[in-house]
Parts: structure tokens; C-alpha cells; sequence
């Protein structure tokens, strides 16, 4: 009953804290244009500067994690300066303190999600439950927050920064609170399967993972995908409102056509990873990608738009569900924590590095200009990911999320 019950509480703090990031970023960039009157190129040194303040802070948190093994204390003390960035945030709307407070929150923040996936995915181990499954309900709270702020705006006219960031904080702080009940990683005295005994045992560092090959080829190719998406999203509203002529609503109509199909196919993605291999899961998430960005770019229709973005869900479990079992199955367990971080920061600085060139772009060249842009990095990777054997550990073995491949 205890682990049923464990299972729940992750299932209410996914849905909390993925909830108020809905209410949240999909109306970030929008809210920067629209009520503080700022260029596309303030848009994008605001996130290119947070960004890359980030990506230095965030391997800090996972190498402290790790070495005090105290992850959800950390996760605790990350939810309560994250609240407090975010209201300080507020309460400017000038560059510089914008700037200041949103790297301030960003810092904090990129150690959040990979700190509550790392305490989820070891009790999915730990106690035999489907990580995949498990997140459905971080899927459903970014389509209720998405949704809830556009209807805040237009059903109450409630001003965007109040729809935005009032949830934000308060969900936050329930998240806080939520994460009290949560079971913390317990210590692992035992290697990974696949990892060798000397291996499991060495001092983990840094080095470690920056020569592990698998692992460098992952950060790779989410810097040219993951990275991407995340950058063109933040773009994805004004795109929507200021260039299709949309309503507000119509953001967070977006998320529930990308994320609703997300549902049904977390059940069973797991199942069609093991049935079709990794490899080619990964080659038909980024073909789904690539035509997804094809019909962003030519269609000027909102309603084509939006069906377009029912692709999404292939290339969004293949990095939620596929990385983490892919890192899980790379990397030796006591370093664990610092490659989730990692991933994170890689991820963080491709976010820096594409917000400030997308920032240039959609002032000069418009927002279609973005999915063109994107399309042709995404070639890039899929000329990368057609002759890489980093999934061959995998595909053709049994694999679970709560299990690993024997060799």
C-alpha cells in the first residue's frame, strides 16, 4: 500500500509543479513583448544571458546532491528561492532588473525538474512502477496551466502578469509543501547493471562523464533537437497572437493539442521502445519533428497550426522517457545525479545559444523564419543519429523503465 501511495504523491507534485510552469513560460516571451514593450533582441539576451548563467550553476546542484545524497532536501530549498525569484520577478519591468531576476530564477530553476525526476525515477526502480506512466500527470498539469492562463486573460481579463505569475508562485509553494511526503533516493551501495565493478567504485567526477562517449553523443544530439524546441517555443505565442493574429487562448489550446495525444501514448511507449527498437523509435520522433516544423513554417492557418502540433508527443517522450533510460543505462549510478544535471545544462545552453540567434531572427525575418531555421539543424541531426550503434545496448533486449538490459 505504501508504494501505491508513493506512487500517488509523485503523481500530485508532478502535476503541481508542471502545472505552474504551464501557467507560466508558454506566456513568458509574449508577456516580454506585449506588456513591457520589449525588441525581439531584448527577448533574446534576456534568455541567452539567463540561460547561460544557468548552464554554469546547474552542475553545482547535481554535484551537491550527490555528494550529500540529500535530493529532496535540495529540492526543497530549490522550490522556496525559486518562489521567491519568480516574485521578485514580478515586481520589475525594466531591462536590467528583468534580466537580473530572470537569471536569478533561471539558475534556481534548471535544478528543479531534473532534482524531482531523479527522486521519481528511483523509486520507479526501486519499486517496479512505470516512470512513463508516471509522468502522464506532469503532461496533464502543463496542459491545465497553459490552458488556465489564456482563460484567465479572456474569460476575466485578468492581466497576463497576474495570470502568469500569481499561479506560478502559489503552485510552487504547494509543490513545497507536497514534497515532504515524497520518498528521497536511497543509498546505492551497488554498481548499474553494465557498469564495471571498478567503475561503480571509483571516485565519480566530472571527467568521468566528458569522456563517456554514449553520454557525449546524447548531449549532442539534444543540443541540436531538444534545445531547439524548447527556443522556438518560447517564440511559439508571439508567433500565434502578433503574427497568425490569434487570441491569447489560443497558447494554451496549442499545449492541449500537443500534449493530449501525449496521454495515450505514454501507456504504451515503453511497450513500442522495446517492440521497435530505440534507434528507430528516435529516427521516427525526429521525422515527426522535422514535418511538424515544415507545416509551422508554410501555413499562415491557426487551425493548421494547432493540428501540426499534435506531432509532438514522439520527439517529447523520446527525451523524457529515452534520455533518462538511455543516461540510466550509460552512466554509473554514483554519478547519476551529475549527468541528469548535466543533460540539463547542455539543454540550457543550446536554449542560450538558439534564443539569442531566434531573437535576431524573428526581429529581422519574421517568426516563420524560426521553423525554417530549425529544420535545417534537425537534418543536421538526423545525419548524426542514421550511423550512431549507442542504442545498440538496447534495441533487440528486453527493457523496462524499472529495469535494465542484462549483458
Amino acid at each position: 500500500m505504501k508504494k501505491t501511495n508513493d506512487y500517488f504523491k509523485f503523481q500530485v507534485i508532478y502535476f503541481v509543479f508542471v502545472a505552474a510552469s504551464g501557467f507560466f513560460f508558454p506566456y513568458f516571451n509574449v508577456y516580454l513583448e506585449q506588456e513591457l514593450g520589449f525588441s525581439g533582441s531584448d527577448i533574446g539576451l534576456l534568455i541567452a544571458i539567463s540561460l547561460s548563467t544557468s548552464v554554469i550553476i546547474s552542475p553545482f546542484w547535481g554535484a551537491i546532491s550527490d555528494r550529500t545524497g540529500k535530493y529532496k532536501s535540495m529540492l526543497k530549498c530549490l522550490l522556496v528561492t525559486y518562489s521567491l525569484a519568480a516574485w521578485l520577478l514580478f515586481r520589475v519591468d525594466t531591462l536590467f532588473w528583468v534580466i537580473l531576476f530572470a537569471t536569478l530564477m533561471e539558475a534556481i530553476g534548471i535544478g528543479l525538474s531534473p532534482m524531482l525526476d531523479l527522486l521519481a525515477v528511483d523509486y520507479c526502480e526501486r519499486s517496479g512502477k512505470d516512470f512513463g506512466k508516471l509522468r502522464i500527470a506532469a503532461s496533464m498539469g502543463w496542459v491545465f496551466g497553459s490552458y488556465a492562463t489564456g482563460f484567465l486573460v479572456a474569460t476575466f481579463m485578468f492581466d497576463l502578469s497576474f495570470a502568469m505569475f500569481v499561479p506560478l508562485i502559489g503552485l510552487m509553494l504547494l509543490a513545497l509543501v507536497l514534497a515532504n511526503f515524497i520518498p528521497n533516493v536511497e543509498p546505492k551501495n551497488v554498481r548499474n547493471e553494465g557498469a564495471d565493478d571498478a567503475e561503480a567504485t571509483e571516485k565519480p567526477t566530472i571527467k568521468t562523464l566528458l569522456q563517456n562517449k554514449a553520454f557525449i553523443f546524447l548531449m549532442i544530439y539534444n543540443f541540436l533537437t531538444v534545445s531547439i524546441i524548447d527556443s522556438v517555443a518560447a517564440f511559439a505565442g508571439n508567433h500565434l497572437v502578433l503574427t497568425l493574429g490569434a487570441e491569447a487562448s489560443a497558447i494554451g489550446w496549442m499545449n492541449v493539442f500537443a500534449v493530449v495525444p501525449e496521454f495515450i501514448l505514454f501507456f504504451f511507449a515503453t511497450r513500442i521502445m522495446m517492440k521497435i527498437g530505440f534507434k528507430r523509435f528516435y529516427l521516427i520522433a525526429l521525422g515527426t519533428l522535422i514535418l511538424r516544423f515544415a507545416l509551422y513554417a508554410f501555413t499562415n492557418n491557426v487551425l493548421v497550426f494547432l493540428l501540426a502540433s499534435t506531432l509532438a508527443p514522439f520527439m517529447m517522450i523520446g527525451a523524457i522517457i529515452g534520455n533518462f533510460m538511455y543516461i540510466k543505462r550509460h552512466v554509473q549510478a554514483n554519478l547519476t545525479g551529475r549527468a541528469f544535471m548535466i543533460n540539463a545544462a547542455i539543454l540550457t545552453l543550446g536554449r542560450a545559444t538558439y534564443s539569442l540567434l531566434f531573437g535576431v531572427v524573428y526581429e529581422w525575418f519574421g517568426s516563420f523564419m524560426l521553423f525554417k531555421v530549425s529544420i535545417a539543424v534537425f537534418v543536421v541531426a538526423l545525419l548524426i543519429l542514421l550511423p550512431t550503434r549507442h542504442f545498440d545496448v538496447f534495441d533487440g533486449q528486453p527493457l523496462h523503465v524499472t529495469g535494465l538490459p542484462e549483458q
